[in-house]
């Protein structure tokens, strides 16, 4: 990042106690937990709503058809996310909390809607536009909580935040394993309009990071403007390849689970049961990968190495979870235990990108920044789980086909030495 660049835009950030930085981190907190919740719902009851939704739209609820379409679906939500990077500009012109609080209301709305489709054409529109809310929540969410707190929590509450998301899929698995059959999956999307309920929580508790007003907003042409750019590609691409190992490795879990139950012999009831015990298991060590990110990064001292430390382990994890334990071993037991680590390694690395994404840029271009790495990332990672339908439909694999494309971490080794080192800076400004 160059310093011409952060000196010409950048705005100062909140004056330490201008907010409580407990209030600010708490609001961040649930608006980010409760899209979890909403973005991981689909992953439990996949097999249940495609098994209506197919035959509606006059298609075989078949195994590989189930297969290819709800990978497609993921793809469709992920790019709704992806599109999503709008809204990075616009809380930089327009404000965190503002912004924050539109995006907390697109989520919840369409999310609710997709348990009212007729078919998979209105299904995947609905899906297409939660992705694209849920994906600004981000955006305006974390430059609201690095500019409103303190230099010397900062890094720290940057890092606890993604416990958010763990914490949402946590519960997503507890009410499908609690009322999931009672509600039934529509009922379940119709959960989603609940984080609609913090707007008005936003709007009367949380002012505006104090900055000093720029008197032009930068273009959103500076992030490809010399040095700069770099960073604002290595960013992108780094969270391509986490975005991209992500679903296409632990989302998956309960689908596999399921599907192999139901081949079995399982009723498609206990089945998904299981699937949901499969998302709680591989959650703690999500939770626990998050929780530990501030401190692993201040023991490597160094945002490149811990970097490169998930993506290795990122890639064993999968490899060792999906195509030793359930494809060579046949043992879902051993895979079982083996979620946590997967968890710990291909979800607990977003730990460390709220963290560090957010200091690779200035103020006046923070959330255009991340919400472009964020998104753009999201573009090129929407091919995952599309990939893996289709490599699980010709292999009859699911197992195999996530094995293969564990080895986007491989690709994404590069990138991590062509990002800044920010650690030991304060934030930019």
């Amino acid at each position: 990042m160059t310093e011409s660049i952060v000196d010409a835009v950048a705005p100062s950030v909140a004056a330490p106690g201008a907010v409580s930085p407990r209030k600010v981190f708490w609001a961040t907190w649930f608006g980010w937990m409760l899209d979890g919740f909403d973005s991981s719902m689909y992953a439990y009851i996949l097999v249940g709503a495609l098994s209506e939704l197919l035959p509606a739209s006059g298609i075989e609820p078949s195994k590989a058809n189930i297969g290819i379409y709800g990978g497609l679906l993921f793809s469709i939500f992920m790019l709704g996310w992806a599109c999503s990077m709008v809204w990075g500009w616009a809380a930089d012109r327009y404000g965190r909390v503002k912004i924050m609080c539109w995006t907390v209301l697109v989520y919840s709305l369409f999310t609710a809607l997709c348990g009212l489709a007729t078919g998979i054409v209105m299904f995947a529109l609905f899906r297409f536009v939660a992705g694209f809310g849920i994906g600004g929540e981000w955006a305006a969410g974390t430059p609201l909580l690095q500019e409103s707190v303190p230099e010397n929590t900062r890094v720290r509450l940057a890092g606890w935040l993604h416990t958010a998301t763990p914490t949402g899929l946590f519960l997503a698995a507890a009410v499908t394993l609690a009322i999931g059959s009672t509600l039934g999956w529509r009922g379940m999307f119709l959960l989603g309009i609940l984080p609609a309920l913090l707007i008005a929580y936003l709007r009367s508790n949380i002012p505006e990071p104090e900055r000093h007003a720029s008197h032009e907003q930068p273009p959103v042409s500076a992030l490809f403007a010399g040095d700069q750019a770099q960073t604002t590609w290595a960013a992108a691409l780094m969270m391509a390849c986490i975005i991209f190992g992500l679903w296409s490795s632990n989302f998956w879990a309960p689908t596999v689970i399921s599907t192999k139950l139901v081949a079995a012999g399982a009723t498609p009831a206990h089945a998904q049961e299981m699937g949901a015990v499969a998302g709680l298991i591989t959650n703690v060590g999500t939770l626990i990968g998050c929780f530990l990110v501030p401190w692993i990064t201040n023991w490597f001292g160094s945002r490149r190495r811990t970097a490169v430390l998930f993506f290795i382990g990122g890639l064993i994890s999968v490899v060792v979870s999906y195509l030793v334990a359930i494809e060579w071993l046949d043992s879902l037991t051993l895979f079982m235990v083996l979620l946590p680590v997967l968890g710990f390694f291909t979800n607990g690395v977003f730990g460390l990108f709220t963290i560090w994404l957010p200091e690779m840029f200035p103020s006046a271009l923070r959330g255009s920044g991340s919400g472009f790495a964020f998104s753009m990332g999201r573009v090129l990672g929407a091919a995952g789980p599309t990939l893996i339908g289709t490599l699980a439909a010709r292999t009859g694999s699911f197992p195999l086909a996530i094995s293969m494309l564990s080895l986007i971490y491989v690709i994404g080794l590069p990138l991590i030495a062509l990002a800044p080192e920010t650690a030991g800076k304060p934030l930019a400004r």
